[in-house]
């Protein structure tokens, strides 16, 4: 992550921008869970419809907001990405115009510039901002349901292993996408049953319950995300030392 860091912060003005942006989408993305558990807890109790349209229209207003601070931070983190690669990019073409290599080279040279342009996207950067937030996450479902908190960090490290070790597995793509459902659904099923244990035993209530589900549920979410870009990023790091090398021969 060195490497990343390096480049947030060409631009200071931007990385302090981008952080701050990522923090707000971070309390914002909490409004689903609070406003279930709101609701349960405290609506359903009191009856009053007025309650319900006022914390509907909160959260909607939450999740509006999230999704202006998404959009805004993806162009910003285009603008980034386009300022630091794009020269190195044009460098690249201008050098391998006037340059006599192999087949093999040629290809390998293409592979790398593909693998750069393919690694700035907004989102692979944006899913490595989020994840100090998604940490985050963990520490609220401490706070409101210990065990939820929990069984998310297992599932958030069985997520990265599979995903940092998905070459060494042979897992094709789809095997993947698959394994992350699967991993997904079983994490609800593990959180739902501990917790109506929870309930009878009356340590918890339904609110928490499904409000805690959802929160480890954006929060394996964003492990997941944050394992792959982890690895894109190392990809690119790689293509960019070749990159680099090639121009300086």
């Amino acid at each position: 992550m060195t490497s990343f860091l390096r480049h947030l912060f060409r631009d200071k003005v931007t990385a302090i921008m981008l952080l701050i942006s990522s923090l707000i989408i971070a309390i914002c993305a909490l409004a689903p869970a609070l406003f279930v558990i709101i609701v349960l807890n405290k609506y359903l109790a009191s009856g009053v419809t007025s309650t319900l349209i006022s914390l509907a229209m909160g959260a909607i207003l939450l999740l509006a907001f999230e999704f202006g601070f998404r959009q805004n931070r993806a162009g910003m983190i285009q603008q980034l990405n386009i300022r630091i690669f794009t020269p190195l990019l044009n460098a690249y073409a201008k050098k391998i115009k006037g340059t006599q290599i192999t087949g093999e080279q040629f290809k390998k040279l293409e592979v790398a510039g593909a693998t750069i342009k393919g690694a700035t996207s907004s989102s692979i950067t944006g899913w490595i901002l989020d994840w100090p937030f998604v940490l985050a996450f963990l520490v609220v479902l401490l706070y409101i349901n210990w065990t939820a908190a929990l069984i998310a960090a297992i599932f958030m490290v069985i997520m990265m292993v599979l995903t940092a070790q998905r070459m060494n597995l042979s897992l094709q793509s789809d095997s993947t996408a698959n394994l992350e459902i699967f991993l997904t659904g079983l994490m609800t099923v593990v959180i739902m049953s501990v917790g109506a244990m929870q309930i009878i035993a009356g340590t918890l209530d339904v609110g928490l319950l499904i409000g805690s589900n959802i929160l480890a549920a954006r929060a394996l979410q964003g492990a997941n995300k944050y394992a792959k870009a982890k690895e894109a990023i190392a990809r690119r790091d790689r293509a960019t030392a070749e990159i680099i090398s090639f121009i300086k021969q």
